[in-house]
């Protein structure tokens, strides 16, 4: 092994030590909302059930993408039931996606910056307080960040095989989080412009990502065809967001900007879960339409929630609906806002060099801040942008450290060579007149 992937490894176990001991500590915190519908669901795939709602009228659902339901299905399976136990192997997703983030960084600035990247990632709150959660975070962000990877892979030698790998990735992430969808225009199509000359090559070349995502995602796309009266791309829930988004409580007030649940309406007699959540799209779609002049302050607010630089209050108290403790996720937020800082220098510093990195790296802060705008503002929707943020923190620490390092070893050369000009300046000792000699005696 080289010494790069010894301190890397050992990066990672102390990864994995932070974030079971963290599940450990919060085991009998109480899980609710989506965690709990992932639980639940999984336990009844897991019994053969198939993807099922867990609560009345038990029909079919696809409110999630299948991926977490899938992961957590498996883990029953073999007795791994408990929530600690669910915990317990997310940590070690969580701790694979420390891995891939220090080999991004050594992707994006050499080694240096790959160690300062997995080390900020494996003691960043904002990801192992993620991991603990048992949402889908944890495997979204694995799969996200092997995406990016893949994307600087093809980057350095593009071919359409690892073109289709890309498209793949991102297709999981996909069926992980659905906002991955988008990165097959915001992450495929620059690669492409950038690793061919010709638009019939960029063309094709992006046409194997996208071909392999088809390949990927299609399978339940035509599994939901079959079970609802509705078309499901990839989850209903991404229907229903919508009216929570978008009504009286979330467009004034003290929620503007955020998300409410009471804003849905009662699900009818006969509707399936596509027909309800659609149903809520509608609704909320109808509401934004005929409240445009809130737009500004609605768009504001949701911008200022994602990024958690308003109402901070909150932030806390949603994010301990959504699984992770007050304490916690405060220090994490605070964390968070220190690693953003960084990540401007790091942006800065990628844009100097004209690295296409910045791109790899800016596609999912450009993909959250997307998500957040249309639909509503949250520290859970800004996950898919940590890692980012984290490897940018990393390339700014290391190019910040490097020119102290310069600086500091310019000023000794200089003294260095002031001490050696001084020397040859000073004027050589001349010896000194030596004992007088008598003078000789005159001849006699």
């Amino acid at each position: 092994m080289s010494r790069f992937a010894k301190l890397l490894a050992l990066i990672a176990v102390g990864a994995l030590a932070v974030r079971w001991l963290y599940d450990v500590h919060i085991r009998d915190f109480q899980v609710l909302g989506d965690a709990l519908t992932f639980h639940q669901v999984a336990q009844g795939l897991a019994d053969g059930k198939g993807f099922v709602e867990y609560l009345p009228p038990a029909g079919p659902t696809a409110e999630h993408p299948p991926m977490m339901w899938i992961f957590l299905a498996a883990l029953d399976k073999v007795g791994l039931t408990s929530f600690l136990a669910h915990r317990l192997a997310l940590g070690v997703v969580g701790t694979g996606t420390v891995v891939l983030i220090g080999l991004i960084g050594r992707r994006v600035g050499g080694d240096r910056v790959g160690l300062v990247a997995a080390g900020l990632a494996a003691i960043y709150p904002m990801l192992w307080t993620a991991d603990g959660s048992l949402m889908s975070e944890p495997l979204y962000g694995f799969f996200l960040v092997g995406a990016l990877l893949t994307a600087l892979w093809v980057r350095e030698a593009p071919s359409w095989r690892r073109a289709a790998a890309l498209g793949a990735l991102i297709a999981v992430a996909a069926l992980t989080r659905g906002e991955a969808l988008s990165l097959v225009v915001l992450l495929a199509v620059p690669l492409a412009i950038a690793c061919r000359p010709t638009w019939r090559s960029r063309a094709a070349l992006w046409g194997a990502t996208a071909l392999a995502f088809v390949c990927v995602l299609a399978p339940w796309t035509i599994f939901n065809l079959a079970r609802f009266s509705t078309p499901v791309l990839i989850s209903t829930n991404s229907n229903g967001v919508f009216v929570g988004a978008n009504c009286a409580q979330t467009y004034r007030g003290a929620l503007i900007g955020a998300w409410r649940f009471q804003c849905y309406t009662p699900r009818r007699t006969g509707e399936d879960e596509a027909e309800y959540f659609t149903r809520q799209r509608h609704i909320g779609i109808e509401y934004a339409l005929h409240h445009s002049d809130r737009w500004p302050a609605v768009v504001a607010a949701r911008v200022g929630r994602l990024l958690d630089v308003y109402r901070f209050d909150q932030s806390i108290f949603f994010n301990t609906s959504e699984g992770r403790p007050a304490q916690q996720i405060t220090w994490g937020i605070r964390f968070y806002w220190l690693v953003a800082l960084l990540a401007l220098g790091g942006i800065a510093v990628q844009a100097r060099r004209r690295a296409f990195a910045l791109v790899v790296l800016g596609a999912p802060l450009v993909m959250v801040t997307l998500i957040g705008i249309g639909t509503y503002g949250g520290t859970r929707f800004r996950f898919g942008a940590e890692p980012s943020l984290v490897v940018l923190a990393a390339v700014a620490l290391v190019a910040a450290a490097e020119a102290v390092l310069r600086r500091r070893a310019s000023a000794r050369g200089r003294t260095a060579a002031a001490s050696a000009s001084g020397v040859e300046r000073t004027p050589a000792a001349r010896p000194g007149p030596g004992p007088s000699r008598p003078a000789p005696s005159p001849p006699a």
